[in-house]
Order: structure tokens, then C-alpha cells, then sequence
């Protein structure tokens, strides 16, 4: 997938996935801060028609709504199913996540009356950094997403050093021994963690699935579901419709989503939340 919106390539990727279309706003920024990311999908609605998902990504919903809730009201009634992934790591307003709204989960139920319930968002705890992660952080916000009606979650670690050159040169200004290699940060760390935010998450009524950066360990912990936040059954439960699938192609190894097609852009890191892990910049 090219890694700027164009609109010529929705016609491709709709001719290659049929009435399976699956549209992101965005994983390439948060759609609270790119209002070019709404003008590009509803760019799409209109040459296109009316797509039969449309999923959020999102660290501050009512900026999302504020931007695009007219939007979203149109594309709902239209026969479009609208999902949201809704990241809250309790972080909000530190160093790591300088410009994110607090209490991002007090806002889930306002969104999950416009998208049907809360059966159609999912809680990204998302990244989990080594020594800044926190067991009783994350069950109180596992409790705090229960209280909205949420029941599914999606954990992500923070890539490896070495990966992203931009994100170590942060990293290393925050995280003491990130930029040597981070001792201790290995697999076994990774699925002892796992293990245990599934099991706190079970105690309160959650179930845990990972995403792509965490992939592997799907397979290593229990009750730990695999890595598909743009999940096709999932938007078959919703939607009451199967469209044929075709081939699945996610956005990088381990990833299981649906077929997708992202109408946001690299680049906005500086206009954004400027998390200092994240590598869409």
C-alpha cells in the first residue's frame, strides 16, 4: 500500500477487493488532528458509494467526533459499519503522550452510541514500554473500560531499538538503556508480561488479542487472540455481512486485518499528539 492517500488507488484496491471494502481513518495519524484524512474519505464516499467498514484509530475520540462525527452520522445511515480502536495507556499528558486528552475512556460511551455499542470499539493499550509499564495501571484502566461496556482489548509492545531511527532518538532522551539495547527488554519479558495483563484482563471481563509488533506471542500465551485489529469475522458479527474476502494483506509482518485502504498520510507527527514512541511520523 503506497504510504500517502491518493484517490486513484481506491479504484484499484476496490477492484481487487469487491464489496469487502474496509477503509482506516487512520493509522497514519489520529483523525482529532488530520482534518484532510475526513476530506479524503469523503472524497472516496462520493465517487465510490458508501464502504462497508470504516474503522477509527484514535487517542482523543471527541477530537475524532469534533472533526467527524457528521461524517461518520452519514456513512452510518448509509448502510456503512463503523468501527473505532481506542488507545488509552494511561499516559496521557506525561513526556511519552504530551498532547493527549486525559480520561480518553470517559468519552467511549458518546461514541459507542453513534456507532451502535460498544460491541464496536475495542481498547488499545498500546504501546507497553519496558519499566514505564505498570500492572495496577493497567487494571484500573482494564476496570475503567469495563464500566463503558467495552469487552475486547488489543495489547502492542514498543518496537525493538534499531527499528525506528526517529523513535530511539526519542526513546533514548526518556528511556535509560534503550538506545544500548534496553536490558531485560527480551521475548521472555515480553510473554511474562502478556501473560498477565490476559489474566487481568480476564478478571474483569476482557479478552486480549494482541496486534503485529506482538504477533508471535499469540502463540506463547493463552487466551491471548491473534494479531487482527481490522478483523474480518469481527466485521461480519457486526455488519450481518460476508462479502468475499479475497486475499489478506496487512499493513506489516504478523498483521491480520482485513484487506484495508488508509485515505490518511504520513507526516503529521509535529501537528499530532507527538507520542514519543510512535513511528508514524
Amino acid at each position: 500500500m503506497p504510504l500517502a492517500y491518493r484517490p486513484e488507488d481506491y479504484a484499484r484496491y476496490r477492484a481487487q477487493v469487491g464489496e469487502a471494502t474496509y477503509i482506516d481513518i487512520t493509522r497514519r495519524a489520529d483523525p482529532a488532528c488530520q482534518p484532510q484524512a475526513w476530506e479524503h474519505l469523503t472524497e472516496v464516499v462520493a465517487s465510490f458509494g458508501p464502504p462497508w467498514v470504516v474503522q477509527m484509530w484514535t487517542k482523543d475520540i471527541l477530537g475524532t467526533l469534533r472533526l467527524g462525527e457528521g461524517v461518520l452520522r452519514a456513512l452510518r445511515e448509509a448502510g456503512t459499519t463503523l468501527t473505532a480502536q481506542a488507545t488509552v495507556t494511561g499516559l496521557a499528558g506525561t513526556p511519552w503522550e504530551p498532547r493527549v486528552p486525559p480520561e480518553g475512556l470517559r468519552a467511549v460511551p458518546r461514541l459507542a452510541a453513534l456507532l451502535g455499542g460498544p460491541d464496536y470499539i475495542k481498547w488499545r493499550y498500546d504501546p507497553i514500554i519496558p519499566t514505564l509499564h505498570r500492572a495496577e495501571r493497567f487494571r484500573a484502566l482494564a476496570r475503567q473500560a469495563v464500566e463503558t461496556g467495552l469487552s475486547q482489548g488489543v495489547i502492542n509492545f514498543v518496537a525493538p531499538p534499531g527499528r525506528y531511527g526517529r523513535v530511539d532518538r526519542r526513546l533514548a532522551t526518556l528511556l535509560p538503556g534503550w538506545s544500548a539495547g534496553m536490558p531485560g527488554y527480551d521475548l521472555d519479558w515480553q510473554v511474562a508480561t502478556a501473560r498477565e495483563l490476559v489474566a487481568l484482563a480476564a478478571e474483569v471481563g476482557i479478552t486480549l488479542a494482541c496486534c503485529a509488533e506482538s504477533a508471535g506471542l499469540a502463540a506463547q500465551v493463552p487466551g491471548l487472540g491473534h494479531a487482527a485489529c481490522g478483523d474480518y469475522a469481527w466485521f461480519v458479527a457486526l455488519s450481518g455481512r460476508a462479502p468475499a474476502q479475497g486475499t489478506l494483506r496487512g499493513s506489516r509482518a504478523g498483521c491480520g486485518c482485513a484487506r484495508y485502504f488508509d485515505v490518511g498520510n504520513y507526516g503529521h507527527w509535529s501537528r499530532c499528539h507527538q507520542c514519543a514512541y510512535c513511528y508514524a511520523g
